[in-house]
């Protein structure tokens, strides 16, 4: 089973400001926030924006109705997108659910 989302990384540049405060500006030196999101790609969900979610219920498979941590990414500000291979999964409808080993 998998999600029929796109799994995506969005490498784009965030809008960011100075420290708070005044600011000599011959001390002020901006740097470029550069950012990389890792998510579900929501298909036309905000026209000009890139939108991810983070999380979704697969027991709403293959009718997805429920997302968390939805993230909306000006398109101007992308840099890169790149589509990563999905993980494919059987859902456990079991009560006794075993603790995940660590990875």
């Amino acid at each position: 089973m998998t999600c029929p989302w796109a799994l995506v990384v969005v490498h784009w540049i965030d809008a960011f400001d100075s420290d708070n405060g005044w600011i000599e500006l011959e001390n002020y030196k901006p740097e470029i926030c550069n950012v990389i999101s890792v998510g579900y790609l929501l298909p036309e969900c905000l026209v000009n924006y890139i939108t991810i979610t983070g999380s979704y219920f697969p027991d709403e498979l293959p009718n997805i109705k429920t997302v968390g941590m939805v993230t909306h990414i000006p398109t101007k500000m992308v840099e890169r997108v790149v589509v990563l291979d999905q993980p494919n999964f059987t859902l456990n409808k079991g009560v006794n659910n075993e603790k995940v080993q660590n990875l």
